[in-house]
């Protein structure tokens, strides 16, 4: 009698692939086990930050749906020219993703998005559950690596030494950072705001977020930590009465001017006191839990104790990061147009 082929569910059920050779078990980042390609070719992401991770670790050919590609990343990866490409946080046409014959979907969990593509019929998995962020620093560092190590792993052999290069960049560097930051008390730190998501100043990052945590490893207080989400919304009463020593926009749909007109803004004491600071945007968004977070680390840790971190000069570290991680070159100019805010030339 002929068998019917394996649905990814009955794989999983089975608690192996029925075709060892193609597919195997692996548990992602939602704690599931689940059934995915021994080597993805066709990939789509429905979450942003996967995009970037399999990027940075060599495999960006690979994907053939994702958000796009920001000047930086479609500059230094001429592959991600073609990229079909969603809107961000859109849910997954399931029509157009079947019509790409992916191998892999990659999401992070919203109501029904997951089932509906598994019902489908597509191996899926997830990259980031905002709903499991970890608590502790030390929890979100080692966290942060086993994304990290989740991508390298899903990816091959070339993908998984990548991860690792990177995983030993992110301690050596964080590591370095906290024995500095680490003996500062709470009375010396400044406190700090972030806000201009999708173009909001209100639009924020709460408690247990990558804002958070990397504002912590900078010696800062995070003053948005008094909303517990993940992605959060502030309202201006709150940030005029907490008065931030320091705001920082995310540099992705903002500009200095469109602040500084806002006279419910321009009247907070980090606006006049000159420390209103963009957040960069290279590969991808700084501030997303991208591959750049370890930069973002350096660049706030300079903002929040400048005198501290002086001789941490950003260009040599931003050119020191892409060529060891990345594998890519960057230039003093380019480097300094990524702290600006400028697209490459």
């Amino acid at each position: 009698m002929k068998l019917p082929l394996a649905s990814p569910l009955l794989a999983l059920l089975l608690g192996t692939s029925l075709c060892a050779e193609s597919t195997r078990v692996i548990t992602d980042m939602d704690g599931r086990k689940v059934v995915v390609p021994v080597d993805p070719k066709r990939i789509v992401c429905m979450h942003g930050v996967s995009s970037d991770r399999i990027t940075m670790l060599g495999k960006g050919a690979n994907l053939v749906l994702g958000l796009k590609p920001t000047p930086w990343a479609a500059h230094l990866y001429p592959e991600l020219h073609n990229l079909r490409t969603v809107m961000p946080g859109s849910g997954g046409n399931t029509e157009l993703i079947l019509s790409l014959r992916p191998d892999l979907v990659l999401y992070s969990p919203n109501p029904g998005e997951a089932e509906k593509y598994r019902a489908a019929g597509l191996h899926t998995a997830c990259g980031f559950s905002a709903q499991k962020r970890p608590r502790t620093l030390q929890a979100f560092q080692e966290n942060f690596k086993q994304q990290v190590r989740f991508f390298g792993d899903l990816l091959g052999p070339a993908a998984k030494a990548r991860s690792e290069v990177y995983c030993r960049y992110f301690d050596r560097k964080i590591g370095a950072i906290l024995a500095i930051t680490s003996r500062i008390p709470p009375s010396k730190r400044p406190t700090v705001y972030y806000g201009g998501r999708s173009g909001n100043l209100l639009s924020t990052q709460g408690r247990a977020s990558v804002m958070d945590w990397m504002v912590q490893v900078a010696g800062g207080r995070y003053l948005p930590a008094a909303i517990d989400s993940n992605f959060a919304e502030a309202n201006l009463e709150q940030v005029m009465a907490w008065n931030p020593d320091i705001i920082l926009v995310s540099g992705w749909g903002n500009s200095p001017e469109g602040v500084r007109a806002n006279p419910n803004w321009a009247a907070m004491r980090a606006v006049h006191s000159g420390r209103l600071s963009f957040i960069p945007t290279g590969v991808f968004p700084w501030e997303y839990a991208s591959g750049e977070s370890v930069l973002l680390a350096i660049h706030l840790a300079k903002l929040c104790h400048p005198d501290l971190f002086r001789s941490w000069d950003m260009i040599r570290e931003m050119k020191s990061f892409y060529a060891e991680v990345y594998g890519k070159t960057l230039t003093d100019r380019d480097a300094e147009r990524i702290l600006q805010c400028l697209p490459p030339q």
